[in-house]
Parts: structure tokens; C-alpha cells; sequence
């Protein structure tokens, strides 16, 4: 798969030049290059990630066209905003498009727009700057870097955003102060999108969320276009499509998704129970799927868009919870419903994210797609079709399997998936060994010499007891578990297996 990575540069991270170097616009690009990135930018980026009030921008937007062309006075933050966006326009771009409009490639594009934005941040105080149009462009220049692949210096810059955040008093219902409406909207906009890369820095770097459900009283913005507010009527929220419903669908299901983390702490401490927690989520779900999706319209590409990354948000949540509960060896009712709800799961959370990547009508937008997720799902359907290569699903397990590692012709489903978790396997055993992580067996089996086992056999072990357990649990019956009271957990298995103490389903689903 393509990688997404972009990395802030050294120089981002650690400043050298002075914030009173000037930036300006017509330095990095033509009018007529910003003309076409002001217009990708609307068509490709807005709609997925509404931050900015369209007039309000168009407006200043103007003066910048007037006084930049061929003058230099502008804003420090607006010029930070404008090549925030461009920036992020040109990674929405296709490989071919800047190649006949730019007359370069991509990635030349892409690295000096970077450069540029970089250089008007610091020159905007972006780490210590509470303006709204700062806040904007340092979190419109995140969003293209904190997709499918981020690092540890992604997400300390979406840590410093919340706190500045948080200074600025975004977390907070701002309609009890002296503001207009139009400014209530544009801070909710932000925060709610400062909320969303906060929860997907966490799941991809580990860290616990900075922000929790009740550390804020923002209210959600109002379902309304843009123009709505340019009367002198107050706003009245749609229940049709609209320039923030997509962005909306977006951050309520974020807000499950916290909602979820913050139910398995209470599950680990034994505060709730599975059925509780499970009640809560299908109603929240339910709430999402009345209020926003039935009144989509696939034949609207934008809305075809927005219908299956929900599908695709939402098809995680159930999942986030079983996992903690999954136990392939043992053989009973419950755990195979577990396996069968969650294997339902990853294969829709798979096809929506394909879908994604790969529909015609939904190119504009498939930059945006790795967000969402990174296949890691995967593993769990290998290792349930591995197992059993004739289970009801197959089909589209091998489909979701083609597409996440390529076709392959000559061999059956089982060696297939065999081959795959053995360089999975191996590839996470190199892994350790570059990071030098100390193989720590479970106290059941720990001796004073130990090493990590050849990662060739893991997963034929593994089946062959499984095979054994399903012997037992012919003499035992089918309602009962086959391994007993001291049955290793499948994650504890693994854990075992790659030398990874703490290591649970999380780090495979």
C-alpha cells in the first residue's frame, strides 16, 4: 500500500529563523497556482474536515488576491491559514495533477508548501498564539499528516494544539460569553476537529486521550451551510445535507468512540457490565444511523462518501469492547458469538475502507481514506479463515485479504493465510529485536534463561491445539469450554508467543 506519511520537518520541531521573518503568499505560489489549490481545497478537503466559514474567508481571501499581488501586506495568522490550506490541498491532489498544472511532481509540491506553511506558523507564534485563525491553520496543517501513518512528533504537536485549545477556552460552551453566533460555530467547528485528531493520535501512538468526555461542555455546531449566518436571522439547524453534516457524522461518532474508552477502564474495574456497555453503544449507534444516515443520498458522491466512513467508524465500536472478551481456544455460545460479531465487523469495517480507497466517483476524496483505518483488522480474519477456510465468510475474507496484500494465483486459502501470519509473524519478531525489547515469558513458563520461539511453528501450534481442544470438546459437549480453568487467552498467546508482555487484541484489531 501507498505510504501517507509526511513528517514535519526538523526545523518545524526545533525553530532556527526568528518569528519576525516575513512570509508571504506570492513568494510560494503564483495566482494561478493558488486560484487552482484555493478551489481543491473546497472541493477535496472542506467537506471532509469543515473548520473554516467559507465567507468569512472568502472575504479577507479578496484582500489577499488585491494586496499580495504585487504587494506583501497581509496578516501574519490569515497567511499562515492560506498555505495551511494549500498545503493540504496539494496532498489531495492526484499524482498526475501537479505534473500538468504545476509543471512538477507531487512530492516537490507537497515539500515546499510544507516548508512554506511551517515557516508562516512560526512566524504566526503558532505555539503560543490564542488567535483563532492561528489555531485554524495549525490544525488544517495537521490534517494531512495525521492520516494512516504519524509519529510520536505528530502527536505532540496535537497535544500542544489541545492545550492551546484549551487556553483559548474552546472547550468550553462559548454561549454563555459576549460572542456572536457565527463565532459559537467556527469554535466548535475547531474544537470538535481538535477532539478528532487527540482520539487518532491515541489510537495510533498509544497514549491515553488528553481530552475526555467530561472535561468539556462545547456544544456540537449547528447542522447548517455556511450562508446561513450571513442573515440577520439566527440559524436554524437542517436535518438534510449540509456544509457541516459531513464534518458532523465525523465527530459523533468520535464521541462514542471516547464514550467507549472510558467504559473499558470502567469494565477492567468491574463498575459495569458487558450487556450495559453494549446497550449503550448500539443506542448510540442507532442515533447516528436515524439522525444522519438514512437521509443520505448515494447517488451524491459526497454523501456515498460520508455514508461509509460512518459505516466504517461505526463497525469499530462494538469490536473496541468484545475484544477484551475474545478467547479463540475455548468453544461455547458466547465465545462464538464474540467471533462471529466481530469477524462481521472487520469485514465491513474492510470493505468500507476499499470502497473508499478504490470507487470512481469517490477519487476526490480517497486522500482522506487511511484515516479511517489501517487494515488492521486483517489479522483477526486471517486467523479465523486459517482456521477454518470454509466458514461462511470466506469469500469476502479472501477479497479483503487480495486486497490488503495483492492477488495471489496457485495455492488454497489456509496456505494463504498460513504464509501471511508467518511474515507477520517474523516481521514483529525483527521488529522487537530493533527495538531490543527483553523476551519476558508468562510466570507460568518463565525460567532464568529464556528467547523468543522460532515464529515458523506459532501459528501451526496454535491450530493443532485448537484442533485438540475441539476433540475434547466432542467428549465434553458443545456447550462447554474445551480448555478449562486455566485456558491461555488468545492475546496471552500471542503475547507469549512474540515477547510481548501486555500485549492484547487491541494491537491486532
Amino acid at each position: 500500500m501507498v505510504s501517507t506519511a509526511i513528517e514535519p520537518s526538523l526545523d518545524f520541531l526545533i525553530p532556527t529563523s526568528p518569528a519576525s521573518v516575513v512570509v508571504s503568499v506570492d513568494s510560494v505560489l503564483s495566482r494561478t497556482e493558488l486560484d487552482l489549490l484555493y478551489h481543491q481545497y473546497f472541493k477535496a478537503v472542506d467537506p471532509l474536515a469543515h473548520v473554516i466559514h467559507k465567507p468569512t474567508f472568502d472575504r479577507q481571501f479578496v484582500q489577499i488576491l488585491l494586496d499580495v499581488y504585487p504587494s506583501k501586506t497581509s496578516t501574519k495568522s490569515f497567511t499562515a491559514l492560506v498555505l495551511a490550506m494549500c498545503f493540504t490541498a496539494a496532498v489531495s491532489l492526484s499524482y498526475s495533477q501537479p505534473q500538468v498544472n504545476f509543471q512538477t511532481d507531487k512530492g516537490s509540491l507537497v515539500e515546499k508548501l510544507k516548508l512554506a506553511t511551517e515557516r508562516a506558523l512560526v512566524a504566526a507564534q503558532h505555539m503560543k498564539s490564542l488567535k483563532l485563525e492561528t489555531m485554524q491553520a495549525f490544525a488544517i496543517y495537521l490534517i494531512p499528516q495525521c492520516r494512516g501513518e504519524l509519529s510520536r512528533a505528530q502527536s505532540s504537536m496535537v497535544g500542544a494544539l489541545v492545550r492551546l485549545a484549551q487556553c483559548a477556552g474552546l472547550h468550553r460552551d462559548p454561549s454563555v460569553t459576549d460572542v456572536s453566533p457565527l463565532e459559537c460555530h467556527i469554535r466548535g467547528l475547531l474544537w470538535y476537529q481538535i477532539c478528532f485528531l487527540d482520539l487518532h493520535t491515541c489510537e495510533q501512538q498509544g497514549p491515553q486521550p488528553m481530552i475526555h468526555a467530561d472535561d468539556f461542555d462545547t456544544p456540537l455546531p449547528m447542522n447548517v451551510d455556511d450562508i446561513a449566518f450571513e442573515t440577520s436571522s439566527l440559524p436554524v439547524p437542517s436535518n438534510g445535507w449540509t456544509d457541516v453534516t459531513f464534518s458532523l457524522i465525523r465527530y459523533e461518532i468520535t464521541e462514542i468512540h471516547r464514550v467507549i474508552f472510558r467504559e473499558r477502564i470502567a469494565l477492567d474495574k468491574k463498575t459495569t457490565d458487558l450487556t450495559a456497555v453494549r446497550a449503550k453503544i448500539e443506542s448510540s449507534i442507532q442515533n447516528v444511523v436515524s439522525k444522519y444516515l438514512r437521509n443520505l443520498d448515494d447517488s451524491i458522491p459526497i454523501q456515498k462518501c460520508a455514508r461509509l466512513t460512518a459505516e466504517s467508524l461505526l463497525a469499530r465500536c462494538i469490536p473496541m469492547v468484545l475484544q477484551v472478551f475474545l478467547r479463540l481456544e475455548e468453544r461455547n455460545d458466547t465465545q462464538e458469538e464474540i467471533q462471529k460479531t466481530i469477524l462481521a465487523r472487520a469485514l465491513d469495517l474492510m470493505e468500507a475502507g476499499a470502497t473508499l480507497e478504490t470507487a470512481t466517483d469517490l477519487i476526490p476524496w480517497a486522500w482522506y481514506a487511511p484515516t479511517y483505518q489501517q487494515y488492521h483488522s486483517i489479522f483477526f480474519v486471517l486467523v479465523m479463515l486459517y482456521m477454518d477456510p470454509d466458514m461462511p465468510d470466506a469469500a469476502r475474507a479472501s477479497a479483503m485479504i487480495d486486497h490488503v496484500f495483492g492477488t495471489c494465483y496457485g495455492i488454497t486459502k489456509q496456505q494463504r493465510c498460513g504464509d501471511i501470519i508467518r511474515m507477520l509473524a517474523n516481521e514483529c519478531n525483527a521488529f522487537m529485536k530493533l527495538r531490543k525489547v527483553k523476551y519476558m515469558p508468562r510466570a507460568s513458563s518463565r525460567t532464568s534463561e529464556a528467547s523468543p520461539p522460532n515464529m515458523e511453528a506459532v501459528f501451526e501450534n496454535f491450530r493443532q491445539g485448537q484442533q485438540g481442544n475441539q476433540d475434547k470438546t466432542a467428549t465434553t459437549g458443545p456447550g462447554s469450554s474445551a480448555v478449562g480453568t486455566g485456558a491461555q487467552s488468545f492475546e496471552d498467546f500471542m503475547a507469549s508467543q512474540i515477547g510481548q508482555p501486555n500485549m492484547t487484541m487491541d494491537d491486532w484489531l
